[in-house]
């Protein structure tokens, strides 16, 4: 093969270093590795199995959640799919396949997206490593019923091979939010697609340059006002001069709710009737109990009467998880109970964590409530 044609054989670079481990520079990338190559094999394995027609079906049929798109059209007809896109299939996906799909091959694809899970957590021990290990090995005993269902000849793709080394690797480099690609696209609509749109379009790499410069001396001065214990008397930025870091950075509040509350001075017996929640009368005693700083004995407080007989009630609020370099994604928690202007009643679970270990562990040993409000 001549020298100057692609895909020759050379010598690699690494040759001469010989305790140079290209292996070790090899590291996971969730993004490109996981999202866009395993889940969407994956993806396309179950439609086989299942039928794309009947899975779009049942992909429509699923309720809203908060924090999971509805694809209300299904997933099919979607054309170059983002990895944000990829990350809401696969919140979805277990979910569609339970009485279509055998056991076995539910199983399979259950372990592929718990090791998903598992490969972005921000910390690990050698106990959340062996979770990833039993993952493996699960879908190692199970990946072949996409053979028996004749929607896979064989395995050897590169990027599932990949996933054997995400333990070591991760043992050798750390977490893989180090190494993830998402990081890097992510600083590229800050650093690049940002300042094209705010150019001219001609010469633009100068403005480009000049463009982030300023946004980050405003947010330096943002940053710097912030912590200043001194008043410098000087007015305050306008939002669209402002960088969208300095926006964050000086708001702290991460669950808001609207202004005005949805439904004034309604009767506490109501809220527990319509909002589902018969226990709500004394959850609420106790509570209140609790805030007191002399606190009354359990038996007294539940048999005696409320202060007040109606309460302002809103119908949802919004959270926004704190994140480094993801855009950050709003969350809205909804309980609306049955009215005549509501199309039906809703009612979002919320998992409250009152402990690190729940990170580490699943939901075993930290869950403080498990309720709906």
């Amino acid at each position: 093969m001549e020298d100057d044609v692609a895909g020759g054989s050379y010598e690699p670079f690494w040759s001469g270093f010989p305790l140079a481990d290209i292996h070790r520079c090899i590291a996971p990338d969730v993004l490109h590795q996981l999202y866009q190559g395993v889940l969407k094999h994956l993806i396309g394995w179950v439609q086989k199995a299942v039928g794309q027609e009947e899975l779009d079906e049942r992909i429509k049929r699923l309720p809203p959640a908060p924090g999971v798109r509805h694809f209300s059209k299904g997933i099919s007809g979607l054309a170059q799919v983002s990895g944000t896109e990829r990350k809401h299939m696969a919140r979805i996906l277990l979910a569609c396949l339970k009485g279509k799909m055998d056991d076995k091959g539910i199983t399979a694809c259950r372990s592929i997206l718990h090791f998903i899970q598992l490969a972005q957590y921000p910390s690990h021990d050698q106990e959340t490593l062996k979770y990833m290990k039993a993952e493996l090995d699960t879908w190692d005993l199970y990946k072949d019923y996409f053979i028996t269902e004749e929607t896979r000849t064989h395995f050897n793709i590169p990027k599932f091979h990949s996933l054997i080394h995400y333990i070591d690797s991760i043992r050798w480099t750390g977490t893989t939010d180090n190494t993830n690609t998402e990081a890097f696209e992510r600083l590229h609509i800050d650093f690049a697609k940002e300042g094209w749109r705010s150019s001219n379009k001609r010469d633009h790499f100068p403005q480009m340059i000049a463009f982030i410069s300023r946004k980050e001396k405003v947010s330096s001065f943002d940053f710097y006002r912030s912590w200043s214990p001194i008043n410098l008397n000087v007015p305050d930025v306008p939002d669209r001069y402002r960088s969208k870091e300095g926006k964050e950075e000086r708001s702290s509040v991460v669950i808001t709710l609207s202004k005005y509350p949805k439904e004034k001075r309604k009767k506490v017996e109501a809220i527990a009737l319509l909002h589902g929640a018969p226990g709500f009368l004394a959850a609420l005693k106790l509570f209140l109990n609790d805030q007191l700083p002399e606190r009354g004995k359990k038996s007294l407080v539940l048999g005696s009467p409320l202060p007040f007989q109606t309460l302002e009630v809103w119908h949802n609020f919004s959270h926004v998880p704190l994140k480094i370099l993801d855009e950050p994604e709003r969350y809205i928690i909804k309980a609306q109970p049955l009215s005549t202007n509501s199309r039906g009643a809703r009612f979002d679970t919320v998992l409250v964590l009152d402990n690190n270990d729940a990170q580490s562990t699943a939901v075993q040993g930290g869950v403080d409530d498990f309720c709906s409000y």
